[in-house]
């Protein structure tokens, strides 16, 4: 056996071992064994466990959502990020391979002191290959390929994580204009019954049967519902402007589907288990991935301390006589093993290996904040979907005692038992317990689309992969 060949072999036995530290995951945060609320976490069993249409009932919103997911442009950034991680892992894996070159000269020799000396003056021409492969002893190649893989991972969680977000912010600004839709509707319906009361006001007052005050207060009345209803139309449109976005189109007017009150979700959401949620949250995994990659990058630190040893070889052809470059007698070829002893540069690799230990710990820091924050979201979560579903139904009681009070109120002003102020306060309490039960309703709805999210919502356990229809009417 060659001695190059026999050094290659032993290197090569030699590299089962990589420097630096293994990936291990975090543990300084447990899962809590059950969530706070009992109440709420009924069964082990995921709410997220759904697919996202099956939570999204109303048909329009499904379309509206299908279209964002292959429009919006947070996607299609998210998904180029994915494929230049992946792109930039082929090139490391690239590195493993010898690296082969090919190139061709011209020289040209003048004068007696040239320093090649032993040749005449005139020119040569020269054409070669040259190969070079760097044993992987310390691991170095490796702890690279490990880091950009876990790059590339950490990248896809990242694009899951933006699907989740776009259906979840869909859903929520459809729920908005619902709501927007229905407080407009709530305040053509107060501009009717206040110009009602008005017309009322001025009949009295032709009639002396009371002053040009109340004629004054029902006009100042009048002009606050309709002020109620411009607002409620400017905030309708610049939803709709804010939807198209996220739907990847200039903003235009959006297609309805069933009213915000049909907008049917459940009261109580099983939550599963909370160990579960860490495998679930696409945030969760890829800051994980983010911190395997830090944690790779230690180890190509490290390995970058010790010596390099590279196999190198060439050959070719060389000669003075263009025509006869190709001829019998013009080849050369060489075969060495190099080694390379980082000495001068030892402090600045030690200082790097620093570098990225800190890296590291600053990885860390962001993977413990981001399960903090995913177990955060979900108690969050849970807790706002009972108290809105209850804060809900106790605005609907209080703006179905409004009406009842704005219809007595009329009647007693109408017969003259009772003044026109007390007409005009039992409207303004409808106007805003109407409102206050629009909002609580279309608040309590986004709860669950947000705790849906919150659970990783969406997400197939099995697979690995968001379940995303390709279309649902065909």
């Amino acid at each position: 056996m060659r001695p190059a060949l026999r050094a290659g072999t032993v290197a090569l036995l030699l590299t089962g071992c990589a420097l630096g530290p293994n990936y291990e995951r975090p543990t300084t945060i447990a899962p809590p064994a059950a969530w706070r609320d009992s109440a709420m976490a009924l069964r082990d069993s995921s709410y997220a466990n759904l697919p996202w249409w099956s939570v999204l009932g109303d048909t329009t919103l499904q379309g509206l959502v299908r279209t964002a997911l292959r429009e919006n442009r947070d996607l299609h950034i998210a998904l180029a990020r994915v494929n230049e991680a992946r792109a930039l892992l082929g090139i490391q894996r690239l590195e493993f391979l010898p690296q082969i070159g090919i190139g061709a000269g011209v020289s040209r020799i003048e004068g007696a002191d040239s320093l090649l000396r032993g040749l005449g003056e005139g020119e040569t021409y020269a054409v070669g290959a040259s190969l070079s492969w760097e044993i992987d002893l310390w691991g170095r190649l490796r702890r690279l390929n490990e880091s950009a893989r876990a790059t590339l991972l950490a990248s896809e969680q990242g694009r899951r994580g933006v699907i989740l977000t776009v259906v979840s912010e869909v859903a929520r600004a459809y729920l908005e204009l619902l709501d927007l839709d229905g407080q407009v509707a709530i305040a053509d319906s107060q501009v009717a019954i206040r110009r009602e009361s008005l017309d009322l006001a001025r009949a009295r007052f032709q009639g002396g049967l009371t002053s040009e005050l109340d004629v004054r207060q029902g006009e100042n009345a009048l002009a606050v519902a309709e002020g109620t209803r411009f607002r409620a139309l400017r905030q309708r449109s610049q939803k709709e402007n804010e939807l198209s976005v996220l739907l990847g189109r200039p903003p235009g007017s959006l297609p309805r589907g069933l009213p915000l009150t049909q907008q049917q979700f459940p009261d109580v959401i099983p939550a599963g288990l909370p160990a579960e949620l860490l495998e679930r949250r696409p945030d969760v995994r890829q800051a994980e991935e983010q911190l395997r990659s830090a944690n790779a990058r230690i180890g190509a630190a490290i390995a970058a301390l010790f010596p390099t040893i590279s196999l190198t070889a060439a050959g070719g052809t060389v000669s003075e006589d263009l025509d006869n470059l190709f001829a019998s007698g013009t080849g050369f070829w060489n075969v060495a093993a190099n080694l390379f002893l980082p000495i001068i540069n030892s402090g600045r690799n030690l200082k790097q290996v620093a570098a990225e230990r800190a890296r590291t710990e600053a990885a860390v820091g962001q993977y413990e904040k981001a399960v903090l924050n995913a177990f955060r979201e979900v108690e969050d979560g849970l807790v706002a979907v009972e108290r809105l579903r209850e804060e809900a139904d106790a605005a609907g009681r209080a703006a179905e005692a409004a009406r009842r009070a704005v219809e007595l109120a009329g009647l007693r002003y109408e017969g003259g038992v009772d003044n026109y102020l007390s007409l005009l306060d039992a409207q303004r309490t409808q106007l805003d317990a109407e409102l206050q039960e629009s909002a609580l309703e279309r608040q309590h709805r986004v709860a669950v689309v947000q705790l849906y999210k919150a659970l990783g919502g969406g997400w197939d356990p099995v697979t690995d992969t968001l379940a995303i229809p390709v279309r649902q009417d065909r």
